[in-house]
């Protein structure tokens, strides 16, 4: 499927590098990532190269392991983690703002458990929330990141779990800044963000 370079409602969010030595990129040297509604109407998150000509667009599990490509092509491994560990804090804070300012998409009791359910669904994802007074267990068994590693050929999956546990942890304190937020080990497959609000003294 190709896309033009802008959509109808789309909003530019940030470019990022591409890894020069990956070949399943070799043509392409920079990627710009839009949020808003696609062709079809339906919100989502989305990338296309920035050299304003169509081209295959992808979705954000292969954006995070594209970044994680360009990662390994220059750095080492702790500092991966950590310009990681940056992107994904800058892609929750820039989705956070977009679905503030678009009320409807934050409707529900507990808004960042809706911000989570927005984000998962731009992917197809399988998730549940699970509540139990202060806290809520957020779960996603099928975020479909190591499908898109194997289809891509862009294999660092756990570098890239590690930069959506980010973007979603910087999301929901964006959201709800006075929660406490934990999430799963990077190397699990499925993703688990625990929520809790505090509870007064």
């Amino acid at each position: 499927m190709t896309t033009k370079y802008f959509e109808p409602s789309a909003v530019h969010l940030f470019r990022y590098m591409l890894a020069s030595a990956d070949m399943y990129y070799s043509e392409v040297e920079e990627r710009d990532v839009f949020i808003g509604n696609d062709e079809l109407g339906n919100f989502g998150i989305w990338g296309v190269t920035a050299d304003g000509c169509p081209s295959t667009k992808i979705n954000l599990c292969e954006i995070f392991l594209e970044y994680g490509m360009y990662c390994c092509s220059w750095c080492s491994a702790a500092e991966r983690l950590y310009h990681m560990q940056n992107f994904g804090e800058k892609l929750g804070h820039a989705v956070a703002q977009y679905l503030r300012e678009n009320p409807p998409l934050l409707a529900g009791e507990n808004q960042a458990v809706r911000a989570l359910e927005d984000v998962f669904e731009t992917i197809g994802a399988c998730f549940s929330a699970k509540y139990s007074g202060a806290e809520v267990r957020f779960m996603v068994t099928d975020c479909r990141l190591e499908n898109t590693s194997k289809r891509s050929g862009l294999p660092n999956v756990e570098l890239a779990h590690h930069g959506i546990n980010a973007m979603c942890r910087s999301l929901i304190l964006d959201i709800n800044p006075d929660v406490t937020v934990n999430v799963s080990s990077d190397i699990r497959p499925e993703f688990i963000l625990t929520i809790t609000d505090p509870v007064a003294a």
